[in-house]
């Protein structure tokens, strides 16, 4: 990794935009500035910051945008709540501080002030979009009615108040960061809702060959934190769930001894099972292990089965929370990057939209971009007819507002060129990647038409900020499927992957989007075990889900 360090006079810490995130860089800031650093706060938006309302937020959501920037040298630090890591790290970063952790426990809060969980009303609704608290929540009050919630603090505070909800559970560590404490209406048990792990400390992460940054940066450890928080992580992932598991923990250090209590529910609060561990603090990871050894012997809990995941992480999200849905446990590779075009073409064709008949997008980055572009060309809604090669590209033009005339039954730009009711002299724009081939240009200049080309976007296959998962999900429980949302993906996870890589993963079952991306991947060696018709996250989760179920009975 040749990534050249900021001058150290100034040193660049890496923050989401929200106001809980800067409360929080600021402590790592004051005390950096305590040993004699000067800091510089960096915004960084990431996948979380930018999903739509009331949707579910996935396993990375608010980390990875933080840990690419940290790769590439934009900043030097990248701080995160260490509850939102998730549970393998890249191996060419690691967490060099953990601050003192504040209270790690969730507290109710209550638009009829004063209640509690005890005291809440027979079916008061409850907003939060965490499976851990739900099941937890009603694994004590199966009578309440809990509803997804999701928000940062202020906004979930306001809907509180509006009336959307009647009670809320937060963490009761953001509360206090943001001077909000004051709405804490019962602070809740940890033997009730057991906190998420990590939940309270704050993570500082640097890159692992950045010696100067650690010597800065050291100096905030807390070893205390440290234990327990790494205590905690070990059992998330020995237990195999994510930072939306319904599992819970809690540790704490005592003199040289290390003790950490823990528990799984059902999402739906039917079942649940608790245990605890303790031994000498230097075994932290050894320890957490042994919970989730516990506690899954107890409630006959099989380890789920493991997806791998090749969509960039901006995209990933609503295919990871669908597989986790549905018992599957995804683990995110990212075998490409999207880059948006910036040479002024697309722009130029937006702002020339009135002079064609048609408009034909070819994928749903193509459709984000194609979007973003007439927007900035003032352009937006004087669309021509538009074309969408399947479900994820439709919904990604209806979602922005485009009505869409044509999408055709097959993904394929031989079905998407006889579907669209193109006349001889159409003048047609196509939207398309980079790399895509000629063949849906060519056919429709074979009707007649007259047909502009555009660069939406570049697809840059095999990050190298990919290689360190990749490697650490081989050395995992074997795979029961991979995801493949286009050739590209397929050709960037064998990038990715050494001799020995490549051939593991050629043994590991593939499920495809569309049938071009399954002869793209029945070409590159692997054994095609499903494909789905429609790029839609809970449709593809589907086929995954039925692959998985074929292999739990052979």
């Amino acid at each position: 990794m040749n990534v050249t360090p900021s001058p150290r006079t100034v040193v660049r810490l890496g923050t989401r935009g929200s106001a809980l995130a800067r409360a929080q860089t600021e402590l790592v800031a004051q005390g950096l500035r305590e040993h004699g650093s000067e800091v510089e706060l960096v915004v960084v938006q990431t996948a979380g910051d930018r999903r739509a309302p009331d949707t579910a937020w996935g396993e990375g959501a608010f980390v990875a945008a933080l840990e690419e920037a940290l790769l590439a040298g934009r900043v030097d630090v990248a701080v995160h709540s260490a509850k939102d890591l998730p549970t393998r790290q890249d191996e060419r970063l690691t967490i060099a501080a953990y601050l003192p952790r504040a209270d790690p426990r969730d507290a109710l809060v209550c638009r009829e002030r004063g209640g509690t969980l005890a005291t809440l009303p027979a079916g008061s609704r409850v907003g939060t979009d965490s499976p851990r608290r739900t099941g937890f929540l009603l694994a004590q009050r199966p009578d309440l009615h809990v509803h997804p919630l999701s928000g940062n603090v202020d906004t979930r505070l306001r809907r509180l108040d509006s009336g959307e909800t009647d009670a809320l559970v937060l963490a009761v560590a953001g509360l206090a960061r943001l001077g909000r404490a004051d709405r804490i209406d019962e602070l809740l048990d940890p033997g009730v809702v057991p906190p998420a792990p990590g939940q309270g400390a704050i993570a500082v992460q640097i890159r692992a060959d950045d010696a100067t940054t650690a010597s800065l940066v050291g100096g905030l450890d807390d070893d205390e934190t440290r234990a327990a928080v790494e205590g905690e992580r070990a059992f998330l992932r020995s237990s195999g769930g994510g930072c939306r598991a319904p599992i819970g923990s809690l540790a704490r250090v005592a003199g040289e001894e290390l003790l950490i209590r823990g528990g799984y529910v059902r999402p739906d609060g039917s079942a649940s099972a608790w245990a605890e561990v303790r031994g000498d603090v230097s075994a932290a990871a050894r320890l957490g292990s042994a919970l989730a050894a516990q506690l899954g012997s107890r409630l006959g809990v099989a380890r789920p089965p493991r997806v791998l995941v090749t969509r960039p992480a901006a995209q990933a999200q609503p295919l990871i929370e669908s597989l986790r849905v549905r018992g599957l446990d995804p683990v995110l590779v990212p075998a490409i990057e999207i880059e948006q075009s910036e040479d002024g073409e697309l722009d130029a064709a937006a702002d020339r939209l009135a002079d064609y008949d048609w408009v034909v997008v070819t994928s749903a980055n193509g459709a984000e971009a194609m979007v973003e572009a007439a927007k900035r060309a003032g352009r937006h809604t004087a669309w021509p007819r538009c074309a969408a090669v399947g479900a994820a590209t439709a919904s990604a033009l209806s979602d922005r507002g485009i009505r869409v005339e044509v999408q055709p039954d097959r993904s394929t730009a031989a079905d998407l060129a006889r579907a669209i009711p193109v006349a001889r002299g159409d003048r047609v724009l196509v939207a398309r990647a980079e790399i895509a081939p000629a063949e849906l240009p060519e056919l429709l200049r074979a009707r007649g038409a007259v047909v502009d080309e555009v660069v939406a976007y570049r697809t840059r296959e095999a990050p190298e900020t990919s290689r360190g998962p990749l490697e650490a999900a081989l050395d995992g429980d074997r795979l029961a499927s991979i995801v493949f949302t286009s050739g590209s993906t397929v050709r960037g996870l064998l990038a990715l992957a050494d001799e020995e890589g490549r051939s593991r993963l050629r043994g590991v079952p593939a499920v495809c989007i569309g049938p071009r991306t399954a002869e793209v991947a029945r070409e590159q060696g692997f054994q095609v075990a499903g494909e789905a018709k429609e790029g839609g996250a809970d449709s593809l989760a589907d086929v995954v889900a039925q692959v998985a179920a074929g292999q739990r009975r052979d």
